[in-house]
């Protein structure tokens, strides 16, 4: 008689597991040049997808059958922006008025593969569907970052395919898979005025040099 299988017989690695922080949404407008890179879509928190098989039910006297139909995808992204996001975010608001599509690529880097053609770069699988989306709203929590939660309503059906890194923004796979790179020290300062201290301002509105109290000054 063979075992019963028990909890202690499952083998789970988390680390075979898919990780949904990997999966990164990139966009196209249709006023980009065609030679310009995929953009990464802001920032992204929480995003996920459908694909909502339409079924028609038929009430017969033996019971109920269903009719399969068409299949309706949506890409949800909840989009986080910075101020270099402009572009993306005042594009979203002209799509939507204008009434027309985005390219919208879906991107799982947990399959992220080196590419033989190209030593040293990298592909990736995806997923790609022109889309109208639902509209740009924003949301201003208290004490949060301003977003957008957008749906993007898939027209006909999206398309697998293989995307190689550079067809992509570095942004898309470097800020979009972890927010800092290493810096070195030239990387880091030059953007904000340095702050005087408190005695230093006090001494420059009455006329004093910063030298301390006791500080024997240097004869000419």
């Amino acid at each position: 008689m063979a075992d019963d299988f028990g909890v202690t017989d499952a083998s789970i690695n988390p680390n075979e597991m898919l990780k949904a922080d990997l999966i990164i949404y990139g966009i196209k407008f249709p006023w980009d040049k065609p030679d310009a890179l995929i953009h990464m879509l802001g920032l992204q928190a929480a995003t996920s997808t459908t694909e909502t098989m339409t079924q028609t039910a038929v009430n017969l006297k033996q019971g109920t059958v269903h009719g399969p139909g068409a299949v309706n995808e949506t890409f949800v992204v909840d989009s986080y922006w910075r101020m270099l996001d402009d572009e993306i975010f005042y594009g979203l608001k002209r799509v939507v008025r204008d009434k027309v599509r985005v390219g919208i690529f879906r991107f799982d880097f947990n399959k992220k593969r080196d590419d033989p053609a190209n030593p040293g770069k990298f592909i990736v699988p995806g997923t790609f569907g022109m889309a109208y989306p639902n509209g740009v709203p924003q949301t201003e929590a208290v004490n949060n970052l301003l977003h957008s939660n957008i749906t993007y309503n898939i027209d006909g059906n999206s398309q697998e395919g293989v995307t190689s890194q550079d067809e992509m923004e570095p942004m898309l796979y470097q800020s979009g898979l972890k927010l800092y790179d290493y810096a070195h020290n030239t990387d880091i300062g030059g953007t904000m005025d340095p702050e005087p201290l408190p005695i230093e301002k006090y001494l420059a509105a009455h006329g004093k040099s910063g030298v301390a109290a006791g500080a024997k000054q240097q004869q000419p």
